[in-house]
């Protein structure tokens, strides 16, 4: 026994002499929800651009940030977007938007440019992109982008997925349409087997595929194929009430929805007469819409934050907050509201995007009040990190 006191003394002085690691920047006594639940107090670890640690326990640097107070969340997806400028992919930076999820693009080139340059640089919003969406000629949305490559008896579907694949997409956005904008006939569109055909050609290449659709009967018959997502809801009011059919379909399939209805809670001033009195006589409102997002989610479909462009009536800075307002008005908690916004998007589109945890990237917003407590905390921004720097 005397022979082993020598071996267990110096065991313990080294235990008691070992110092943990030592990290770039630590933030302390911090708020966190990591994009799914709410952490508590926690001490953030970061290490160059990278989340080292998240604990209960102390943690050493020479750049301490006390944040006693303040609140941690990911950085907010916009999961439908079209952007067409640079200062679109600036507006939500400063309000915590710092990931847009573009849905269509009639530029591709323009678009993997700004995917590069938005990776990195501080100030812009990084966007992931579907380039051009599948669509025949004369389909929406030619209508916006007349040179788009199309799908045509001459570029079949897997062509035309090779071509999107070649400009690094990271997703595969589908169109459907039934009937036309404001009484317009209806513009050709792609057939329910092309859609199948599509939705399995991106399956087979490891690409997830959203569908642009907004009335029962489509959906319900997208549905059978099942997509990935549905990237509106259901928009007219012939449609309403929804039967539960129509929730069954979009569960069962798995599918995501990304509502882009919180253009409904925009005041329509300055709209010309004829136009307002068609939104209003055949398009959902808020309340109808409210009760919908309400019934899905019950449903267990996944809901994700999404505003769409809406021909340039929503931008993507403040009126990405109105898409949350309405959530709220649907009745869910403000965590449920906060997933959809963060965590739900990063499960929908399985992409690095909202969510806090060891090893991704230190991109998060700093509050100055918890947004559990009040969602309109999340207008209290006090610093927004990006890749482990902050303006």
């Amino acid at each position: 026994m005397k022979k082993l006191l020598p071996f267990f003394l110096i065991l313990f002085l080294l235990i008691g002499c070992s110092k943990g690691p030592k990290y770039d920047i630590v933030i302390e006594n911090v708020g966190l929800f990591d994009g799914y639940k709410d952490l508590g107090l926690v001490n953030m670890a970061i290490n160059s651009d990278t989340i080292a640690a998240i604990t209960n326990q102390k943690l050493a640097s020479d750049s301490i940030v006390d944040a006693t107070g303040k609140y941690i969340i990911p950085g907010l997806v916009n999961a439908h977007v079209h952007a067409n400028t640079l200062e679109d992919l600036k507006a939500g930076y400063p309000l915590g938007v710092l990931t847009l999820l573009n849905m269509h693009t009639g530029l591709e080139d323009r678009e993997l440019g700004w995917k590069s340059l938005t990776k990195d640089s501080i100030g812009f919003s990084t966007i992931y992109g579907a380039g051009h969406a599948a669509t025949v000629p004369g389909g929406h949305p030619t209508q916006f982008s007349p040179n788009m490559e199309t799908i045509t008896d001459s570029i079949s579907i897997e062509d035309w997925m090779e071509h999107r694949i070649s400009k690094k997409v990271d997703y595969i956005k589908i169109i459907h349409t039934l009937g036309g904008w404001m009484g317009e006939p209806a513009v050709p569109t792609l057939s329910y087997e092309q859609i199948g055909g599509l939705i399995q050609n991106a399956h087979e290449k490891g690409y997830k595929a959203v569908v642009h659709a907004g009335e029962v009967e489509e959906m319900e018959t997208i549905a059978k194929y099942n997509p990935d997502g549905f990237v509106h809801m259901l928009s007219m009011k012939k449609d309403y009430p929804i039967e539960d059919s129509y929730y069954k379909a979009i569960s069962e399939s798995g599918a995501f929805v990304v509502p882009t209805a919180g253009i409904n809670l925009k005041p329509m001033d300055g709209l010309p007469p004829f136009m307002l009195e068609w939104i209003t006589n055949n398009l959902l409102d808020a309340k109808e819409s409210a009760e919908i997002i309400k019934k899905m989610h019950d449903a267990g479909i996944l809901i994700v934050a999404g505003t769409d462009a809406q021909e340039g009536q929503m931008n993507f800075g403040e009126d990405y907050f109105l898409e949350l307002e309405l959530y709220k008005m649907a009745g869910l908690s403000n965590l449920e509201v906060l997933k959809t916004a963060t965590g739900n998007a990063a499960k929908a589109f399985d992409l690095p995007i909202g969510e806090i945890k060891t090893g991704s990237k230190a991109t998060f917003v700093i509050l100055n009040e918890n947004p559990l407590s009040d969602l309109a905390n999340l207008r209290k921004v006090e610093q927004v990190w990006k890749n482990g720097k902050t303006q």
